[in-house]
């Protein structure tokens, strides 16, 4: 989904509950932004350091925080990270509340299965995203007041004037109020490196607020996952002085909220968990985050080969007029005809693509998608589990059938939302210890140091 709101806009496999105002419907890309790029040919985003015989664990003494210079430079050495949460509950619900850590602990537990490299394959390919949480914050309230009749609590902060697509009021997390409740300024938890990520968990209340000043909000919205990040050159080395990229979440942050993100120096990334659904959906979220991360132009090395990977490169290659799939806008957008030729129609356009030879898909679109959500059973060609190997024809990426079969065994782990496939297609990114190569024939460097430049 583009956008996840408190109103918990239910998923299905054929219609999108929402959308999010980008002319191309996707993520962005990097050519969206004024950011030059490396395309597959330059030597950035390669791994050049060994890794070495004693396991080199981030965070550590010398490196704690999220944008820590170290991390770029000790990119290639990191065989695990262990980022650590805030969470928050805002959930007053009596049947919902209980799901507060559940969640989130499943939550961490596909994310830890996700970081596996082809771990659909290798069963003792370790994990490198070991996620832990720093504090527990419940903010429930222990008595609703007699008037208060929504799901979430009182604590919960409203931005009634916002004109995002959002009116949960990020900005307020910094403030003296919730410093209280962390025991110490947001800012603080991250220059420290008590905290890398917030996550927060709170029922799909779609009832109307009312402000203070007897103003109307339609419903308490939240984004799936916002993120404020530092620029990078294509070499990997945060720029001086510090750009941002307000846009590396599943949207923009408003300029309010932009400024108290950025405000803390280095990246901060807001979750939202909807209490009311499952771990998939919240993984769902994340994809979208790490989506619109890539393609944000924040760390040019690795926007063009995250674009390629994920189908986010239909202009340049297949020539057209649209970037990606999110451009669709009917439940048969895609037709396969055998398993390698597609035919497709999207705003009111058709065509064929007689040999389509994609590489993994996106968050909204397997392989074998024809829509939105999609899951079926049929089978096409995909190079997901070959990706950056060259090991078919010619020095290609080889291809092989791909089905919901391929991560069916996902679907306790994940079962909603399209979780299951969200693990599947995490193992497939270049991660610790892949063999994948880039068009010279350099390695290619694990994509999840990235999440926390």
């Amino acid at each position: 989904m583009r956008l996840a709101f408190a109103t918990g806009c239910f998923l299905t496999l054929i219609i999108a509950c929402s959308t999010e105002p980008r002319s191309e419907g996707g993520p962005p890309s990097a050519t969206d932004t004024d950011e030059p790029t490396p395309t597959e040919d330059t030597d950035a985003g390669q791994s050049e350091t060994p890794v070495p015989a004693k396991p080199l664990e981030w965070p550590n003494q010398e490196s704690f925080a999220t944008s820590d210079p170290w991390i770029a430079e000790h990119h290639d050495a990191i065989t695990k990270m262990r980022p650590r949460v805030l969470a928050i509950n805002f959930d007053n619900d009596a049947k919902t509340r209980e799901n507060f850590k559940t969640h989130v602990n499943q939550l961490i537990a596909a994310i830890k299965e996700g970081s596996r490299y082809h771990g659909y394959g290798d069963p003792a390919a370790p994990a490198f995203l070991e996620y832990e949480v720093a504090q527990w914050i419940d903010l429930a309230d222990a008595t609703p007041p007699a008037n208060w009749t929504h799901k979430y609590s009182t604590a919960v902060p409203v931005n009634c004037s916002s004109t995002a697509f959002y009116n949960f009021d990020y900005a307020a997390l910094f403030n003296e109020t919730f410093a209280k409740h962390f025991g110490a300024p947001l800012c603080d938890l991250f220059a420290k490196g008590d905290v890398h990520e917030v996550w927060i968990h709170m029922n799909g209340d779609p009832d109307p607020y009312t402000c203070a000043d007897g103003k109307t909000v339609s419903t308490v919205g939240l984004a799936e996952i916002l993120e404020a990040k530092p620029v990078y050159d294509g070499s990997g080395v945060k720029k001086t002085p510090t750009e941002w990229r307000p846009c590396a979440g599943n949207g923009c942050l408003e300029e309010r909220e932009a400024t108290a993100f950025e405000a803390c120096g280095r990246t901060v990334r807001v979750l939202y968990i909807n209490s009311t659904r499952g771990p998939g959906c919240a993984l769902h979220s994340a994809g979208h985050g790490y989506e619109w991360m890539a393609g944000s132009g924040a760390v040019p090395e690795l926007s063009p080969r995250f674009a390629s990977f994920a189908n986010l490169d239909l202009d340049k290659k297949y020539g057209l007029p649209f970037r990606d799939w999110y451009v669709c806008d009917a439940p048969d957008c895609l037709t396969f005809e055998g398993n390698n030729t597609l035919e497709w129609k999207a705003r009111n356009k058709t065509g064929t693509i007689e040999k389509y030879d994609q590489a993994c898909g996106n968050v909204h679109f397997a392989p074998n998608s024809r829509a939105h959500y999609d899951e079926n059973e049929s089978e096409v060609l995909s190079s997901c589990e070959h990706y950056g190997m060259k090991d078919g024809p010619n020095g290609a990426d080889a291809q092989e059938p791909f089905s919901r079969a391929k991560y069916a065994a996902y679907e306790t782990l994940a079962p909603d939302c399209g979780g299951a496939w969200q693990v599947y297609w995490r193992q497939s990114f270049p991660g610790f210890g892949n063999k994948a190569t880039d068009a010279k024939g350099k390695p290619l460097r694990n994509w999840w140091p990235y999440i926390f430049y």
